[in-house]
């Protein structure tokens, strides 16, 4: 099973409770080695909602064995926010996608909270699309390609009452049409449920964009999305 959060989302937090069962432990996986003190706060708010989450430290993460153990001796693994490119290069260089394969066919849950998500879907395009909220591009990788764990593309902290709101929507409208994939767009306080590869429940009213629909004749999509975009 898989839950994706848009930031917090307590009804989340109540199925996992109730999933999870009293004794159970939620480990943190940081979106870099180096982002232990973000990965402190994001599992904060999980102890504060009665989760019983625990944080390594970093020489856990940087270590693939170690990590392998600590991942098998989790009952659900959370993957935390940041900054998506770090993320997906930190996921590439410790294997981790073919970790949570086995961890999750064994029962395990994982948890996707923003970068933490996107990471799941086939590519990460959506950490630069919306243009008006992008992550810092900085790292170069060989490939976009995330964990292809769900068959749609996630944007998370979107605002409809922002003045931008119907322009990001186009743009993302414009990746579901280019690359064929649907795109989910959460507000925070939003999430999914999903089992295999289906949405079985939702928590408010998230978006699905789809890509037999074209965006509007005034978005060009060859101007802002990269080239990788069509790569799912």
């Amino acid at each position: 099973m898989l839950t994706i959060f848009s930031g917090e989302v307590p009804e989340l937090n109540a199925i996992l409770l109730e999933k999870l069962g009293p004794k159970h432990t939620i480990t943190t996986i940081p979106a870099s080695p180096s982002d232990m003190a973000s990965a402190k706060h994001f599992t904060d708010y999980f102890r504060q909602a009665g989760l019983r989450a625990r944080l390594q430290s970093a020489r856990f993460y940087r270590d693939v064995r170690k990590l392998q153990n600590i991942i098998n001796n989790s009952d659900a693994i959370y993957l935390m926010g940041g900054n998506t490119f770090d993320f997906l290069a930190y996921a590439q260089r410790a294997g981790l996608f073919s970790m949570l394969e086995h961890f999750e066919a064994n029962g395990g849950i994982i948890i996707g909270e923003s970068a933490g998500s996107i990471i799941l879907s086939p590519n990460i395009t959506t950490a630069l699309i919306p243009t008006t909220c992008p992550d810092d591009h900085i790292i170069e990788l060989e490939s976009y390609k995330g964990m292809d764990r769900i068959p749609f593309h996630i944007s998370p902290h979107f605002h409809p009452d922002a003045d931008v709101a119907q322009n990001e929507l186009d743009e993302l409208q414009a990746l579901a049409h280019v690359s064929k994939c649907p795109v989910v767009v959460l507000q925070d306080g939003e999430g999914l449920v999903i089992e295999g590869k289906e949405i079985t429940q939702k928590i408010g009213q998230p978006k699905m964009l789809d890509p037999g629909t074209a965006p509007p004749a005034s978005i060009d999509s060859q101007v802002f999305l990269p080239a990788w975009a069509a790569e799912v």
